[in-house]
């Protein structure tokens, strides 16, 4: 039976997610990244490539994580339920998984990425959200009978844009989200999709 890795994958991930919430993108080196996690830099270069990889698989986990629940919960007979759920699901994401929402409402997606990534990694980030887009699709389809561009915008501004306005505040500023919030979304959210 192998050994495990000396320095987890995704501990050297956290120390780099923790890097960038706190210092920013640009002071994330893989200098800082050992330092942080105890990784050698040669192990971390050895492992990730290069620090921009690291930071594109950093953001590709975060993302991964956001999407897993979220797929989960629109899966609904009824399509309303399953959009609220959606919604749900991205407030839970907030609170459960607090440090990936804040890297994913901190950053744009071009302040850790850029165009040095390896072939693997660049075929990673061209299909991370193809998952979401289909799912997006399938619920927008069972709301409205179809899944033209306007639709799946309506969908989004309901299960995305809605939990995320309402948990990016509190997030940003390290703080848990008040009780009330997930009533009020829900509010939002189906006022939104009968309108």
């Amino acid at each position: 039976m192998p050994r495990p890795p000396l320095y987890p994958t995704d501990a050297i991930l956290d120390a780099a997610r923790s890097l960038a919430l706190d210092a920013g993108a640009n002071a994330t080196t893989i200098e800082e990244i050992a330092r942080a996690s105890g990784a050698p830099v040669g192990s971390l270069y050895h492992r990730f490539g290069s620090r921009d990889d690291l930071l594109a698989q950093l953001w590709i986990r975060a993302v991964r994580r956001s999407q897993t629940d979220f797929l989960a919960a629109i899966d609904r007979p009824d399509p309303v339920d399953g959009a609220v759920s959606g919604a749900m699901a991205i407030l839970d994401f907030c609170e459960s998984q607090r440090t990936d929402a804040q890297l994913l409402l901190s950053f744009r997606r071009k302040d850790l990425l850029h165009a040095k990534q390896s072939p693997e990694i660049t075929r990673a980030l061209e299909e991370l959200n193809r998952p979401l887009e289909l799912g997006l699709a399938g619920l927008a389809r069972a709301l409205y009978g179809t899944a033209g561009r306007s639709e799946i915008q309506h969908v989004l501004l309901a299960v995305f844009d809605i939990p995320y306005g309402a948990a990016r505040r509190h997030l940003v500023a390290g703080k848990s989200l008040p009780a009330s919030v997930p009533g009020d979304v829900e509010k939002a959210v189906r006022a939104v999709l009968a309108h």
